[in-house]
């Protein structure tokens, strides 16, 4: 009878300890753009939160290239043990429907937790004459192809944020890509760039400092610190209204005690106050983190959606 206790005891045991997974070494989170931009700083507001609560470091590497490609493939093809994930954007669904990729957006990664959402700005050289939405839709319709914007990766909230205004209001601009907004915004600031949509946190300090002018903040409510700068809604363009959410994945196969431990630890750091004021400093918002499997269906039917606009657009990587 003992020997039968003690054993159940172990098994219990080990059921718990698995359910407690730990990391054995650092865990990276690859942000599969620029250092500085945007997706860093998202990463930046909770890893070393995560980090101590693990009891492991938690470093961001930056792996740029081929609109977030590159790092994404560099984490489908790593060991599925919990140590490596990436923090994907929306722009993680909607490029397969651009390009053949190397990785599958769902089926090659496994949900772990979602992190926020970020406003865009939507913003002009201050040599242009337009100071609102509607008089840079009238300018640009009269200048058709003549209005350079920044494209800073095929799939993102800012591109599909123009792709949507395009549609709506009946423009023609044209598209200058860059591999992210950092390398981009002196180009913007110097004019050779008129017009782009900007993550909130990379636009504001040139707003701010007279740089670039602010048409409209792409957000729900206006910004406490632009408060006199319309929403695109408030603007007269809310069906041109875009917003990335940012997501921790795992490779594909990492197993559920993983993606569990990191999951509620997450949730955890999106319930401090600190983490909070980190993202709205950017123009960023905790979401709620969900469960590995929520973030899964997330995938599939963000996919499904961009996918379908793609093709009735006719959108393609030139």
């Amino acid at each position: 009878m003992l020997k039968v206790l003690f054993a159940l005891i172990l098994s219990i045991a080990a059921t718990h300890a698995g359910a407690q997974w730990a990391p054995t070494k650092p865990v990276r989170i690859v942000v599969p753009f620029p250092a500085g931009g945007i997706v860093d700083l998202m990463a930046r507001a909770v890893n070393d939160k995560l980090g101590t609560a693990l009891g492991q470091p938690v470093i961001i590497e930056a792996k740029p290239g081929a609109g977030g490609s590159i790092g994404t493939d560099a984490v489908a093809k790593s060991p599925p043990d919990g140590h490596t994930l990436v923090l994907a954007t929306m722009s993680h669904a909607v490029l397969p429907a651009f390009v053949d990729l190397p990785w599958h957006p769902s089926k090659d990664f496994a949900g772990v937790a979602m992190l926020g959402q970020v406003s865009n700005l939507v913003v002009v050289t201050p040599a242009l004459p337009p100071k609102t939405m509607k008089e840079f839709v009238q300018y640009a319709k009269t200048r058709p192809g003549q209005i350079n914007y920044v494209n800073a990766g095929y799939g993102t909230s800012q591109s599909l944020g123009v792709e949507l205004l395009k549609k709506n209001a009946g423009l023609f601009l044209t598209p200058i890509g860059y591999r992210g907004f950092p390398p981009a915004m002196a180009d913007l600031i110097s004019g050779q760039m008129q017009f782009a949509l900007v993550p909130y946190g990379v636009g504001l300090p040139h707003v701010q400092s007279g740089k670039l002018r602010a048409l409209a903040v792409v957000a729900p409510v206006r910004s406490r610190h632009l408060p006199n700068v319309p929403t695109m809604a408030e603007a007269g363009f809310p069906d041109s209204d875009v917003t990335s959410w940012y997501a921790l994945l795992a490779p594909a196969g990492t197993p559920k005690a993983a993606l569990q431990r990191i999951n509620e630890e997450i949730t955890k750091i999106l319930a401090d106050p600190e983490t909070a004021a980190r993202m709205e400093r950017i123009g960023g918002t905790p979401l709620p983190a969900g469960t590995p499997a929520d973030v899964d269906a997330m995938l599939v039917r963000e996919a499904a959606k961009w996918a379908g606009f793609v093709k009735e657009r006719g959108l393609r990587i030139e």
